[in-house]
């Protein structure tokens, strides 16, 4: 039987063993920031807390947030806890509300990254045997770097499609087998709507049998309609680029709902 878990050890593991890899990643974080960047050690001293006072779960509420406005603050490496020679890549919004907010990542960064999305697309049943069709802008914006890393991670074939000349994307997505789509979800239909214009029946026409949509919202219409041109299984995928990128949440086969991957992540609800 086929498994749908990259990762047994980490993505089956005890309440109690996680909550303590929590714990631990908590207090490392805390104190390595405390200790290597200027702007949280200055908050963390602006509300008197100290990396030894993290000593449980529920001690995440101590800390001072971080807004949109101190990441403009910290620009351009403001954010930084490793030597700048230790960054491989930088992602980031345009600033076209004020300065850009820029994520930098180390090369475990990009490693930490490909193993939760390999998680990601594993869990909605992608394999090596898959051909995946990134349709998101290569740029600073995460999107389509999250999948590409996640697709390379498994062994399935990447194909770095961006977006824009239509008909174009979706003769390659016909003629090379692609097996999975993934973009914004609205650019789902505008695909189906060009293959249309072709001739092509994209349900028909294509080996496309699931996808996985995020970086805007969409409705559970939205979704069944894109199953039902594409003839595919539709699924959600969550995440930001602060944290990474896509990857930070994303639905199973079940799509009951976001599976966070919680050893990377604490969600205060």
């Amino acid at each position: 039987m086929e498994s749908h878990i990259w990762d047994p050890t980490l993505e089956t593991i005890k309440r109690s063993d996680l909550e303590n890899i929590q714990l631990q990643r908590l207090k490392d974080v805390v104190k390595k920031v405390y200790e290597k960047n200027i702007y949280y050690h200055r908050k963390m001293k602006e509300v008197g807390l100290k990396p030894d006072d993290i000593k449980a779960l529920s001690d995440l509420r101590k800390l001072p947030f971080t807004t949109k406005d101190d990441l403009r603050e910290m620009y351009p490496y403001g954010s930084l806890v490793v030597d700048i020679s230790e960054v491989v890549e930088v992602h980031g919004s345009s600033g076209t509300t004020g300065k850009p907010t820029l994520s930098f990542y180390t090369k475990r960064d990009i490693e930490n990254w490909s193993e939760l999305m390999a998680r990601s697309l594993t869990a909605i049943g992608v394999t090596k045997n898959d051909i995946i069709f990134i349709a998101y802008n290569y740029h600073m914006f995460t999107g389509g770097f999250g999948f590409h890393y996640g697709a390379l991670k498994i062994g399935a074939m990447a194909i770095p499609a961006g977006v824009g000349y239509s008909q174009r994307q979706v003769t390659m997505i016909k003629d090379l087998g692609v097996t999975m789509i993934t973009s914004v979800p609205n650019y789902a239909l505008r695909l189906a709507e060009a293959a249309y214009e072709m001739g092509i029946d994209p349900a028909k026409d294509t080996k496309v049998r699931k996808g996985m949509f995020g970086a805007a919202p969409w409705s559970e219409e939205m979704r069944s309609r894109i199953e039902r041109v594409w003839d595919m299984k539709a699924y959600d995928m969550y995440g930001l680029s602060e944290l990474y990128g896509p990857g930070v949440a994303s639905e199973c086969l079940y799509r009951g709902g976001l599976h966070v991957w919680e050893d990377h992540y604490i969600v205060e609800v």
